[in-house]
């Protein structure tokens, strides 16, 4: 009878929890979306156009189209780089490395993992920007600089996460295959199969939180509206601009509307990255059980 009141009540208090949280996942999403309601209204479509003038007295301007471009670029290219890194140090250290070895770089990248994103931005600002400048590049905050600060932040996260689903394949699926005459390369995709639905997971979570990361990029990046030609152009992403503007705008105006309209598509693009990734995973999770 205890067993069953605890049971129940444990129950109770996961399902409870679990309409709070979704509720306040719909009101927060109502909100911004109430709020971004009056500059979709008046703006329409020019909410996409390169130009962002807020403050301009005349015809001011609203576009985000620049810094959405801005966001994506800098987050696939950063991406691509810690999905390559991340998963190489896994392999290695999953196959190759010692055990003392596996130790201490596990143990590395727990700590890098802690650092707060502020401590890493104040890094890029201030070690990073300097280096820059003595290499002649005409801005210390630039794409560049936001890429590699990104980088350190999620590589961690990539590579731990990428690791654990390694380390799941059951150690008889690799020994079945090496008595069957595979080779490393063989054994090596067979363990990558196994743990694709893990590793998919780690990238598009890698891939999220660059994309909705806000103070490295408010930092480090530049801070200019211009659409990013070269790796040494200073960006302003989408993020970079709803940190630094949100308070300072008038409550109720356009350009808070406009500011309310960039949250909506960082947290719409968060949100579906996030469906996305479970459809993935769930999917590869069936093409592995065959």
């Amino acid at each position: 009878m205890m067993r069953k009141t605890v049971s129940f009540i444990f129950v109770s208090l996961t399902s409870l929890a679990a309409v709070i949280v979704a509720a306040a996942l719909f009101a927060i999403v109502f909100f911004i979306f109430t709020e971004s309601i009056r500059a979709i209204k008046e703006v329409g479509f020019g909410l996409f156009s390169p130009n962002w003038y807020p403050v301009w007295e005349t015809d001011p301007e609203f576009g985000v189209g620049t810094m959405l471009l801005n966001s994506l670029i800098l987050t696939v290219w950063t991406s691509v780089w810690v999905w390559t890194i991340g998963l190489s140090v896994a392999i290695y250290l999953h196959k190759y490395a010692l055990n003392k070895e596996r130790e201490v770089l596990l143990r590395i990248l727990e700590y890098v993992s802690g650092i707060p994103s502020v401590v890493l931005g104040l890094f890029g600002v201030l070690i990073l920007g300097n280096w820059f400048l003595r290499l002649g590049a005409w801005s210390a905050q630039n794409f560049l600089n936001a890429s590699i600060v990104l980088s350190v932040l999620t590589l961690p996260f990539m590579t731990s996460l990428t690791f654990q689903s390694l380390e799941k394949v059951p150690r008889q699926l690799v020994e079945g295959a090496i008595a069957l005459g595979a080779k490393d390369l063989a054994v090596m995709w067979i363990e990558l199969r196994y743990a694709a639905p893990g590793i998919v997971n780690a990238m598009l979570s890698v891939f999220n939180r660059i994309f909705g990361e806000t103070m490295i990029v408010l930092m480090v990046a530049g801070g200019a509206n211009l659409l990013v030609r070269s790796l040494l152009d200073p960006v302003r992403p989408l993020t970079a601009t709803l940190g630094s503007e949100i308070g300072e705008v008038a409550v109720g105006s356009l350009h808070y509307s406009a500011l309310f309209f960039i949250a909506f598509l960082v947290l719409s693009g968060s949100l579906i990255l996030n469906l996305l990734t479970n459809r993935i995973t769930r999917k590869l999770e069936r093409w592995i059980k065959g």
